[in-house]
């Protein structure tokens, strides 16, 4: 039995000891993988270089073939016989020469067989489109390259979710442990003001309040707990590993690497982050560039700009298959062409026009939302430089309080030592001391939180 025992706690231990751990990149790599929207970018991709492989394939030629075969149960042509006295009576013959009627038949023609074949191949080459192909190449590149732009934008995006994900269940359950540990002052607060006031030394308003505080930390770390596992459902859902826990994930913070972005010059990172690197700007950027293209093309339409190109064909229609027919050289069923064509649109009533009308429209309103977004972007840096430098103010001013909460601690256990002070006043400068530590990481997240917006920002 008590090798079983500690033959089952070996396993354990084993088991704890080499339990899978998720690095960041683990997550990231999953997350990538598996995000539904990150499948579809890439779908979208795909699809996106074929219509660059057919924007190519429209410069050469189109070679179409088409065959029928037709069984007749009655062939519309029967055969054909020539009556020998016709012959003998259109000839002048000399007098006393014509020969006599015969009365004969002779077969001229065997009539149509049951079966008839077609054959026709013909090859079209475009020759002059007036730049239409060489734009539609260029137009379908850049929708490729913004498709792959979204893919990247897409995944920095996924990174920024996961890093402030992760930061957020570090600080909460950091906050998590404070609460734990200020939960024991308050019980043993509870404790305390209970015998107090039984001696007479207190009022039961005090006993009331302290209890209430017990009550309100346990109602916040019910909150906060409920907040934790909120973070972690997000984190199964974006990365799709179920078994995914706290103790699981290995990531650890370097909060001056992730305020470092504050020692930066603030109007050097802004320009950074409104210059034509910046994926979402460099996408606006691309989709003008469409639409100019889309613009060349529509001109390429207009009324009198013909389209020229050349057709080949070669035909071939008889009873047999090619080359098996008999005979069928003579028979001559054989065709062979070759044509130019010209089409061009005369008037449509101006819908050509109008269509160019349209893209020019659109060109500006792809000018007016890279304004638009170049003044969000401003205006979401300025807001979170503000946050994360208002977070700064606030963590220094929090480290003076926690400062002077250990000093007033010590007074205070000092005092009691010496029987002059109780232990409530004890108990209540260890409680302040811990909301104050609680409100610092508070701080230190949505400073963290900030600055990895900034980081996005600028990239």
């Amino acid at each position: 039995m008590k090798k079983c025992l500690i033959t089952t706690i070996l396993f354990f231990s084993f088991s704890l000891l080499f339990a899978q751990k998720y690095g960041f990149e683990d997550l990231y790599n999953s997350t990538i993988e598996k995000n539904p929207e990150m499948q579809s970018l890439r779908e979208e991709y795909n699809r996106s270089l074929l219509d660059v492989k057919d924007a190519y394939a429209g410069f050469g030629p189109t070679v179409d073939l088409q065959v029928s075969g037709t069984y007749m149960l009655k062939p519309p042509v029967d055969a054909i016989y020539l009556n020998v006295d016709d012959v003998i009576n259109s000839i002048q013959w000399p007098t006393g020469v014509k020969p006599s009627g015969t009365g004969q038949y002779v077969k001229i023609y065997d009539g149509m067989e049951n079966t008839l074949y077609t054959f026709q191949l013909s090859i079209m080459q475009p020759v002059y489109t007036w730049g239409k192909l060489t734009n539609a190449v260029k137009l379908y590149n850049q929708i490729s390259e913004i498709k792959k732009s979204q893919i990247e934008m897409k995944q920095q995006q996924l990174e920024t979710e996961l890093q402030t994900r992760l930061l957020s269940l570090i600080y909460l359950n950091r906050i998590n442990k404070i609460i734990e540990e200020e939960k024991t002052f308050v019980n043993r607060l509870v404790k305390v003001s209970e015998s107090a006031e039984k001696s007479g030394m207190i009022l039961h308003q005090d006993v009331v309040d302290a209890k209430i505080q017990s009550k309100e930390l346990e109602i916040a770390q019910q909150d906060l707990q409920e907040q934790i596992n909120n973070q972690l459902l997000e984190l199964v859902r974006s990365t799709g590993i179920e078994d995914l826990s706290l103790e699981k994930i290995d990531f650890k913070i370097d909060e001056k690497a992730v305020s470092k972005i504050l020692e930066s010059n603030k109007d050097e990172l802004l320009e950074k982050a409104l210059s034509g690197n910046q994926l979402s700007i460099k996408i606006l950027t691309q989709l003008k560039e469409v639409n100019q293209i889309a613009v060349e093309i529509a001109e390429g339409f207009i009324y009198w700009k013909p389209d020229i190109a050349v057709q080949a064909s070669l035909g071939y229609g008889g009873s047999r298959l090619p080359l098996l027919e008999s005979n069928w050289l003579r028979k001559d069923d054989y065709t062979a062409n070759f044509s130019i064509g010209i089409k061009t649109t005369i008037w449509d009533g101006g819908k050509k026009l109008n269509d160019i009308s349209r893209k020019i429209s659109e060109t500006k309103t792809a000018d007016i939302n890279s304004l638009d977004a170049r003044l969000t972007i401003k205006k979401t840096f300025n807001e979170q430089w503000n946050t994360a430098e208002v977070c700064s103010m606030k963590i220094e001013y929090l480290d003076l309080k926690i400062e002077s909460c250990d000093a007033k601690i010590k007074q205070q256990e000092t005092i009691f030592k010496t029987g002059y002070g109780s232990e409530t006043d004890v108990l209540k400068a260890k409680i302040d001391k811990c909301n104050q530590q609680i409100e610092k990481e508070k701080q230190l997240l949505s400073q963290a939180v900030a600055c990895m917006t900034l980081k996005h920002l600028c990239r």
